[in-house]
């Protein structure tokens, strides 16, 4: 690019963008060593880099407009089955005022990339497609000569249209490559010889038996013991071959784990600028509830068990190490947090670690983390060959996080008109997301207890929103029988916020609340407003002994403008499906050393045959910044099917899952 031509781009939006605060630069292949490296690993044609203000933060979009025409767009964010690689491909295109099959979109390889975070807490719709949509207007802008102003919604032409998967072909005729696919000339195959102890530390072991094995290398670093071979049905082989001693830790009895987070639990101290504040306080709550008389306060603890997050893809990781670089073709949510775990176990700066995501099977908060991809790494640089190591369906139950186990203490009071005027809400161990209410309490202490935990556990979809929402939401539903008041009526008495209300009351009106239920049938409601996100859930459900058949759910979800409206019911189906499991039978166990749950057989999640009726609707506010909807949904299902089991039963159950009597 000469001189001239790079200075004419400079020079038109020093003029036009100085308010957006963008910088567009452009070359070709034509500039330092370096730059033409990072073109060759491109291929040819010219490439935009758009520095953004995100936040405070300068955020590098990148498009390349390649030599046939076409656009590639590249970010951070990956795809796991959530529809954010067509998503974020709308809008690429429509700003770029190209039709969608024209963008390609490169995810999370961390060479090529920039650093959007990782693909979590649902803020992928509100965060990262803003930026891209300034970003392809800067483009657009630059190739036009044109000011680069978003486009209206009004205007819209790609994006709030149901778009199909850009990768829907591929899908369904088998032609996706996810990461268990990733093949390369010379690759060795891991099997991981574990402890069977949930923690324990390695004493010794004899591979003489392994050996004999043909092509087969037991290889160990550190606490690290591996079996290397051709195929992985000789490295299982070979596995089972190695005699290891191990000294394992204990655990905390299960039952105990209660016990523990309230002795354990730390104070929690108020941060205003986190995104999940530990504590939230208005008035004098221990005034209001000392104030009030025993008749007008109620008392409750709720429990939620550890589960796992059960993607249809177990992990797995291909490890190349070159001798000066290692590049990881992975899976994860969050490439350039992995990179730094590559980079921090191999002692190797993180400009000699590339982590290349492919879209996955499935996470929903299980792959976070780079367990999987640091034990690839550490046997391909050991073993001078790549590495494959792929979890087992056992490896994925024993050997991630759960989402965190909770137990959450709530004490209100009303007044005489039934309005709730005092609320100390504490949850322990479970964590801060979904803790604000949606509901007015004049006098409120609402918090989050850290606490110390012998299990691994980490985040799931919507964190610790499930459980909170399915404490508060219980309380009020405990509180509306108390007092003779409709569920919905006693609600909407405590909403302020028209949208909420709004959601609420049309869920009501299709569901047909005021209907009768026949016997041992119950039906149950959830509203929370959640991650910007206003919900609403209605359910019924139909006892047959001790099992519970969910047979109607009807769900309104407005989650501002529907960027892909289709795509966004299928979100809201999927998470609240999903919730079915968490709500109703799922549980991972531990006895005083191991976690007992390590198959699907000993783990229930939903069936097709749970599949109930279902009726989702999905308001469109077109002129209303768009909220996340990969996670909130979720938080729906474990309250109002509660309410739906005392309905039919008048049993109060206040544990998660709920299909087990306590």
């Amino acid at each position: 690019m000469s001189d001239d031509l790079r200075g004419s781009y400079k020079a038109r939006f020093a003029g036009e963008l100085a308010p957006e605060r963008y910088e567009v630069v452009a070359w070709l292949e034509s500039l330092t060593p370096d730059r033409r490296a990072f073109l060759r690993t491109l291929g040819g044609g010219l490439l935009f880099v758009v520095q953004a203000q995100a936040q405070g933060t300068s955020v590098p979009v990148r498009v390349q407009v390649t030599e046939d025409g076409r656009y590639r767009a590249f970010t951070g964010k990956m795809e796991m089955g959530q529809g954010v690689r067509t998503l974020l491909t709308q809008a690429f295109a429509e700003e770029l005022g190209v039709s969608v099959d024209q963008v390609s979109l490169v995810m999370g390889d961390t060479h090529l990339c920039p650093d959007d975070g990782g693909t979590w807490a649902s803020l992928t719709t509100p965060q990262t497609v803003p930026v891209i949509r300034q970003a392809a207007a800067a483009v657009r802008a630059a190739r036009s000569g044109q000011p680069g102003a978003l486009t209206p919604s009004a205007r819209w032409i790609t994006l709030g249209t149901s778009t199909a998967n850009v990768d829907g072909r591929a899908i369904v005729t088998g032609a996706k490559v996810y990461p268990s696919d990733v093949r390369v000339p010379g690759l060795l195959h891991a099997a991981i010889v574990r402890s069977p102890a949930h923690t324990a530390t390695l004493e010794s072991f004899d591979p003489a038996e392994a050996d004999t094995l043909p092509g087969v290398r037991v290889v160990r670093d550190g606490q690290l013991l591996a079996v290397l071979a051709p195929d992985p049905t000789t490295a299982r082989l070979a596995r089972q071959r190695v005699k290891a001693t191990w000294s394992p830790s204990p655990l905390t009895a299960q039952d105990e784990w209660p016990a523990l987070y309230r002795h354990t639990a730390e104070t929690p101290v108020e941060q205003p600028q986190a995104r999940y504040p530990p504590l939230l306080r208005r008035g004098d709550v221990d005034a209001a509830l000392a104030s009030s008389p025993a008749s007008r306060r109620r008392s409750s603890t709720y429990h939620v068990a550890p589960i796992a997050h059960v993607p249809l893809e177990p992990r797995a990781a291909v490890a190349i190490w070159d001798g000066t670089t290692m590049t990881v073709h992975s899976g994860t949510q969050a490439p350039f947090l992995v990179r730094q775990e590559v980079a921090r176990a191999l002692s190797l700066p993180e400009s000699q670690v590339r982590i290349i995501v492919h879209d996955a099977g499935g996470a929903f908060g299980g792959k976070q983390r780079g367990e999987c991809d640091v034990e690839a790494a550490r046997l391909a640089r050991l073993s001078g060959a790549p590495v494959r190591v792929a979890w087992t369906r056992e490896e994925e139950f024993t050997c991630s996080y759960t989402r965190p186990a909770g137990v959450i203490d709530v004490e209100s009071a009303v007044d005489d008109r039934g309005q709730l005027t005092a609320l100390r809400f504490a949850n322990y161990n479970s964590g801060a997301s979904g803790l604000v209410p949606p509901y007015d309490v004049p006098h409120h202490w609402i918090g989050f207890h850290r606490t110390r935990s012998d299990v691994r556990q980490g985040s799931y979809r919507a964190l610790a929103a499930v459980a909170n929402t399915f404490a508060r939401e219980s309380h009020m539903d405990e509180w509306a029988h108390a007092l003779g008041v409709d569920p919905v009526e006693f609600r909407l008495r405590h909403i302020s916020d028209a949208r909420l209300r709004e959601v609420l009351m049309g869920t009501a009106q299709r569901f047909g609340w005021a209907g009768a239920t026949a016997p041992r049938r119950g039906v149950g409601v959830s509203c929370p407003l959640e991650k910007d996100a206003r919900l609403a859930l209605c359910v019924e459900i139909e006892m047959h002994d001790a099992d519970v058949r969910v047979r109607r759910l009807v769900a309104t979800g407005d989650f501002g403008a529907a960027l892909n409206p289709d795509a966004l019911q299928n979100l809201m189906t999927g998470a609240i499906l999903q919730g079915l499991g968490g709500a109703l039978w799922e549980q991972v166990r531990f006895d005083g050393v191991a976690q007992r749950t390590r198959t699907l057989a000993d783990y229930r999640v939903p069936r097709f045959r749970d599949v109930p009726q279902l009726d989702i609707e999905i308001l469109d506010r077109r002129d209303t910044p768009s909220a996340g909807a990969g996670e909130s949904p979720i938080v729906l299902p474990a309250p109002a099917l509660a309410a739906a089991i005392f309905s039919a039963t008048g049993q109060r159950r206040r544990s998660l899952p709920l299909a087990e009597l306590r």
